[in-house]
């Protein structure tokens, strides 16, 4: 299965528009990432996309979507999509989570 090309572009809106992605929508989203790590990957799948519809991410990941597309031309295609590459973009996407929410916390700390 491969995951849905807006939810790929997920991590990468969450390191270039960090102000779509306050601490209580980053907790949201780890809460999230860690309720479906059990669940068959189209179930997770389909909970991601329902929870970027109901923060409006939706029109921004398309955004990305089709820069990104226009840029295809120019870059080999990567290693193809498997179960495993699938189940490591949940555990990578969790871990920039993690990760954002972290800095967050000690810009916080520090003000």
């Amino acid at each position: 299965m491969d995951i849905d090309p807006l939810l790929q572009e997920l991590p990468t809106l969450i390191k270039n528009q960090p102000q779509l992605f306050s601490t209580v929508v980053l907790c949201d989203l780890e809460k999230l990432l860690a309720s479906v790590e059990d669940e068959p990957l189209e179930t997770a799948e389909e909970k991601l996309i329902d929870w970027c519809i109901e923060r409006e991410l939706r029109d921004a990941l398309r955004k990305l979507s089709e820069k990104d597309k226009a840029e295809v031309k120019k870059v080999k295609p990567s290693e193809p999509n498997d179960s495993k590459r699938t189940i490591n973009f949940f555990q990578e996407l969790s871990q920039q989570v993690k990760d954002k929410l972290e800095q967050q916390n000690q810009s916080q700390h520090k003000q």
